[in-house]
C-alpha cells in the first residue's frame, strides 16, 4: 500500500474565479503602498486640503445668507474686497443658476489640478511595487504558475496605481463636492453644481488613467527600485521646469511633459477661460484685479493646446506599452 494517496479527490471547497485572484494581486499592491509612512502621510494631507475645500465652498454658500457671520466679515475688509464681496452675493442671489455653476468650476479646476500633484508624487514613491520588485524577483513566473495571464497580472497592477490614485486624489475631490453642497444653504446647488462634478469625473478619471499606464510603463524599464522611482520624479520635475523655457524658445517641447499634457486637458474640459469670461462680466471689479496677470497666462487658459496634448500623450501611452509587452513576460 502506497504511503500517499495520489488518487484523484474531487474538490469540495469554494471555487473562485479569476477576479479573484485579480483583486488579491490589486489588494496586496495598495496594502503594501499604505505600508510606507510617507504615503500614508500624502493621503492624509489630501483628505485635509478636502476638508478645507468645503469649508470655502460653505463660506461662499453663506454670502447667500444676509445675517450670516460670513456677511458680517465682509464689513471689515478693505473697501476693494468689500465691494467684490457685495458683487459676489447679488451675483449669486439674482443668478445661481450660473455664479453658482462658474464659481465651483472654478474651484474644482485649480483643486483638481494643484491635487494632482500629491497623487503624482505617491505615484512616485510606489514606483518599484508595481512592476520593477517583480521583475527583479522573478514573480511574474510564479503568477503564471498560478493560472494569471500576463493580461491579468497587468490589470491587477493597474488597478493598484489607479487605487492609490483614486484614494489620494478621486475620493477627496468628490468628498469636497459633496459635503461642500451638503453644508450650502440651498439643496439647489446640486443641482446647479452638477457640471463641476462631471468636469471633476472626466479629467479626473481619464487623468488616472492615463497615469496609471505610463506608471507601470516607467515602473517596467529597470529591475532597480531606485531607478524608476528617479526615472519618474525626472521625468516630471524636469518637464515643469522645460515647460516655460520651451514657451519662449520652441513651445512644442512642453509635450514632452505629461504633466503640461494633463493640464490642458483639465482647461479643455473645465473651460475654465468661459467662467472667468462671465464671472468678469459680472463682477467688474474682477477685471481689475486680474489685470495684473498676464495676457498669454489668460489666453492660455481660454485656449489650450489639446491636440498637441492628446498626440502626446498617445506617443507616451504607446512607448509605456511597448515597455510593457517587452519586459513584462515570463522566461
Amino acid at each position: 500500500m502506497p504511503l500517499h494517496d495520489a488518487s484523484y479527490k474531487h474538490w469540495d471547497g469554494v471555487h473562485l474565479g479569476i477576479w479573484h485572484r485579480r483583486l488579491a494581486i490589486t489588494q496586496n499592491g495598495l496594502a503594501a503602498c499604505l505600508q510606507n509612512k510617507l504615503t500614508r502621510h500624502l493621503v492624509v494631507i489630501c483628505w485635509l486640503s478636502a476638508l478645507l475645500m468645503s469649508g470655502l465652498l460653505f463660506l461662499v454658500g453663506q454670502l447667500l445668507v444676509s445675517d450670516s457671520i460670513v456677511v458680517q466679515w465682509v464689513g471689515n475688509f478693505n473697501p476693494q474686497l468689500q465691494i467684490f464681496a457685495q458683487l459676489l452675493t447679488t451675483w449669486l442671489e439674482q443668478h445661481p443658476d450660473i455664479s453658482v455653476r462658474a464659481t465651483q468650476n472654478m474651484f474644482f479646476y485649480y483643486f483638481s489640478t494643484n491635487l494632482m500633484r500629491f497623487s503624482i508624487f505617491a505615484i512616485g514613491i510606489a514606483m518599484p511595487l508595481l512592476v520593477t520588485r517583480d521583475l527583479a524577483s522573478n514573480a511574474i513566473i510564479i503568477y503564471s504558475s498560478k493560472a494569471i495571464s500576463r493580461g491579468d497580472y497587468l490589470l491587477a497592477k493597474f488597478a493598484t496605481a489607479f487605487g492609490l490614485i483614486a484614494l489620494a486624489w478621486l475620493g477627496p475631490v468628490c468628498a469636497a463636492w459633496l459635503v461642500g453642497n451638503l453644508l450650502a444653504p440651498d439643496w439647489r446647488f446640486f443641482w446647479h453644481a452638477r457640471a463641476a462634478l462631471g468636469h471633476v469625473l472626466l479629467y479626473g478619471l481619464s487623468t488616472m488613467v492615463i497615469l496609471s499606464l505610463l506608471a507601470l510603463g516607467v515602473s517596467a524599464i529597470s529591475i532597480k527600485e531606485k531607478s524608476t522611482t528617479a526615472f519618474w520624479f525626472i521625468w516630471w520635475i524636469l518637464g515643469g521646469v522645460l515647460t516655460p523655457i520651451a514657451l519662449q524658445t520652441k513651445p512644442w517641447l512642453r509635450h514632452l511633459s505629461f504633466n503640461f499634457n494633463l493640464e490642458q486637458i483639465g482647461i479643455a474640459v473645465f473651460r475654465i477661460g468661459d467662467d472667468i469670461k462671465t464671472t468678469q462680466e459680472n463682477i467688474p471689479i474682477l477685471g481689475d484685479m486680474l489685470r495684473k496677470i498676464s495676457a498669454r497666462t489668460i489666453e492660455g487658459l481660454s485656449s489650450p493646446a489639446i491636440e498637441g496634448a492628446v498626440f502626446a500623450l498617445l506617443l507616451m501611452l504607446g512607448l509605456a506599452g511597448w515597455i510593457i509587452r517587452k519586459r513584462v513576460r515570463p522566461e
